[in-house]
């Protein structure tokens, strides 16, 4: 049990805040410091600059835009960058050197901005920007703040403006955090781990892009580019039993086009949908519960993860999954598509995925189905099967009508084959972001008083 004491007076009159877990964090950050013969410094006291990232409205031309979803621990996705217009608010530009970290997510995460960027570069408001003194690497700081120690400390301070709302760091909680500042070698001993990961990361990157584009090339190949009717269309009312809007017709109009070419199947044919059971698990146990943020779209693996247990867990993490599913996101805006391989989870605790997803079991090559998956052409077809006016999403049902394209036999086993070496190139790298926030969770704890 964690204790803190506080007065009344230390309860403040403006930002009150009366969640236990903050004063207790709090309380570990001051005794960190202050504690005799500490290491520990203010972030505030080795950095140059710290603000939050800017609201700018989404443009077709404009400047590049990071976003929550391209940070990931000690790594960067600057493959899918929106544009924004750079006119419309005042912003900073990101540079070489710079540090951004998440003060809206969970869990918290940090990665440092590599040279080759963009010249011009934003971050959006869920971000902050940390500019580091000369003193500090900032590959030192970006695995320093990706640790579990950290996340402990973070999670306390985090404010919530409402019961759904995701956990937020303020800018004063984020100075007064206690970073310990070791000598440069060692920094520089973390710095080559950080740039050994980014490079393996590179190369596995490369990899799955080359084999994801020869299956897209594949399909454009076998079935004629198609698009969505955009005009009237005509519907008898006997073809209206359920659905009566028009994105929903249009696109049963589409996939009537769609059926002509023999490549494209119906997607039950060759997949069984996960049923959303929590038979033989206790509100007691533990589990590994993947959420929307763990999902790594542009490698399409399954690349992190938390135990937790069940009770913590919110009513939507009730969706069993195995070794070998397809997550296919069917809730919101978002067009990610995974495969669950045997490295994702602990051995010995059930998985559980956010009902974001709709699971998947497909009988073979389950990874060339997945990319098969976020082909243009099915995409399309999932945005004209969503309904709902406030979140949309895709029911199992609606499901049934989706088309997918199916590549000859021979031809999936190859790409499948290729698949499967360039994922685990990808998990080598894993491996190795996974060392370097390790090392520096040692040195935290080896620094502290």
């Amino acid at each position: 049990m964690r204790v803190a004491m506080l007065s009344r007076a230390d309860l403040g009159k403006r930002n009150l805040r009366l969640d236990p877990g903050f004063y207790l964090g709090q309380a570990q950050a001051i005794s960190t410091i202050n504690a005799e013969g500490s290491r520990y410094v203010q972030l505030g006291d080795i950095i140059a600059s710290i603000q939050d990232g800017a609201r700018l409205p989404s443009s077709k031309t404009g400047i590049p835009m990071l976003r929550l979803s391209n940070v990931r621990p000690c790594e960067l996705e600057m493959a899918a960058l929106t544009l924004v217009d750079g006119a419309a608010a005042k912003w900073a530009n990101v540079r070489a050197g710079d540090v951004l970290f998440t003060r809206a997510a969970q869990p918290f995460r940090a990665a440092a901005v590599q040279p080759g960027g963009p010249e011009q570069l934003a971050a959006a408001s869920e971000l902050t920007l940390i500019r580091p003194r000369p003193a500090v690497l900032p590959e030192y700081l970006a695995a320093v703040l990706c640790t579990p120690f950290f996340n402990q400390i973070l999670r306390d301070l985090a404010y919530r403006g409402r019961a759904s709302a995701l956990p937020r760091l303020r800018l004063p909680d984020i100075q007064r955090l206690p970073i310990p500042l070791p000598s440069l070698s060692l920094q520089d001993s973390l710095r080559e781990q950080y740039q050994q990961a980014v490079q393996l990361t590179a190369e596995s990157r490369a990899e799955i892009n080359t084999v994801v584009y020869a299956i897209h090339a594949e399909i454009d190949h076998r079935v004629p580019r198609m698009e969505p009717p955009r005009g009237a269309i005509e519907v008898r009312r006997s073809a209206l039993p359920s659905r009566w809007d028009v994105t929903f017709n249009r696109g049963r109009a589409f996939r009537a086009v769609l059926s002509t070419s023999a490549a494209m199947r119906p997607l039950f044919e060759h997949a069984k949908p996960r049923a959303s059971s929590l038979r033989g698990l206790n509100e007691d146990d533990d589990v590994f519960a993947i959420q929307a943020d763990d999902v790594n779209g542009a490698t399409f693996l399954v690349e992190s993860g938390e135990p937790r247990p069940l009770s913590n867990l919110s009513p939507r993490m009730r969706l069993p999954l195995h070794a070998g599913d397809v997550l296919l996101c069917t809730t919101g805006a978002g067009d990610q598509v995974a495969y669950l391989d045997e490295e994702a989870g602990i051995e010995g605790l059930p998985i559980l995925g956010s009902a974001t997803f709709t699971a998947l079991r497909f009988l073979e090559t389950p990874r060339v189905f997945a990319v098969t998956l976020s082909h243009l052409l099915v995409r399309q077809q999932l945005h004209l099967l969503a309904s709902g006016s406030v979140q949309r999403f895709v029911n199992k049902r609606d499901l049934d009508e989706l088309l997918v394209p199916v590549l000859g036999e021979v031809w999936r086993e190859d790409f499948e084959a290729r698949l499967t070496r360039a994922m685990r190139n990808r998990r080598e790298a894993l491996v190795a972001r996974t060392a370097l926030i390790e090392a520096a969770d040692d040195y935290l704890r080896e620094a502290m008083p």
